[in-house]
């Protein structure tokens, strides 16, 4: 919640990188925090957690899924060390109440809800095929309506800059015809994204859902990933390698 300083409430922010969890974004909307969203890597999210402070933002927190943490002003860039601490005396203060970090967890869950998600790749032999697989999918600008049985509420287009979910339908992320990434948001609020590796031969896949029942959510997580990666990336008409989902 708003700290006070001197009677007066901070300007309280998080950000993360567009495909990591939405469950910060669930915390800052029920807290009453600002939450920003950028594109991965901590170039990106560092200069908008400058910009924030710019604007008289405390930036509590700033991270991206594969593991990058930046927590509080020492350090604006990911900092092992200072996540350490930060976790350290979290877990301290937990301990102090009589808990563990894991029911901290549970209680943290329960409160903005359970956010599963897996992260994949596909193996892709040739770059060009990337390429085709996005432009399929863009069809010329009539993006898919639904994937299997899951309907489709939102497409946004980081290659082209097309977003269907604001009024001029322009992305608010800057957009790169060099970089392939799409993001469909379904009906049953599933985000997932598809991007190309600027350093692998891989198309990754980051696909999250929450809820209220952490078993239910799994089961369709996991259908929705299948459903998803054998749609829309096709690996066997492709030849793409995929080792599946857990």
């Amino acid at each position: 919640t708003k700290a006070k300083e001197g009677g007066k409430a901070e300007k309280l922010a998080v950000v993360a990188s567009t495909v990591s969890s939405k469950m910060t974004r669930a915390l800052a909307q029920k807290e009453g925090m600002r939450f920003e969203e950028t594109l991965t890597g901590f170039k990106w999210i560092c200069n908008k957690k400058f910009d924030l402070q710019q604007e008289g933002y405390k930036v509590l927190l700033a991270f991206e899924e594969s593991i990058g943490f930046c927590c509080g002003d020492l350090v604006n860039d990911k900092d092992g060390v200072c996540a350490a601490a930060v976790f350290a005396e979290m877990a301290n203060q937990v301990y102090k109440r009589g808990e563990t970090v894991g029911a901290h967890m549970t209680k943290l869950y329960d409160t903005y809800g359970h956010f599963i998600s897996r992260q994949g790749y596909v193996v892709v032999p040739d770059p060009s095929l990337t390429v085709s697989i996005f432009s399929r999918l863009r069809e010329g600008g009539k993006y898919p309506s639904a994937c299997g049985e899951y309907g489709i509420q939102a497409v946004r287009d980081l290659t082209v800059g097309y977003d269907t979910s604001t009024a001029d339908n322009r992305t608010t992320l800057p957009a790169s015809q060099s970089s392939q990434h799409l993001t469909f948001t379904f009906d049953n609020g599933c985000v997932a994204n598809l991007r190309g590796s600027g350093t692998e031969p891989k198309l990754k896949y980051y696909v999250e859902l929450n809820g209220a029942d952490p078993t239910k959510v799994t089961a369709t997580l996991l259908d929705m990933v299948k459903t998803i990666v054998e749609t829309f990336l096709e690996p066997s008409r492709n030849g793409l390698q995929w080792g599946g989902v857990e």
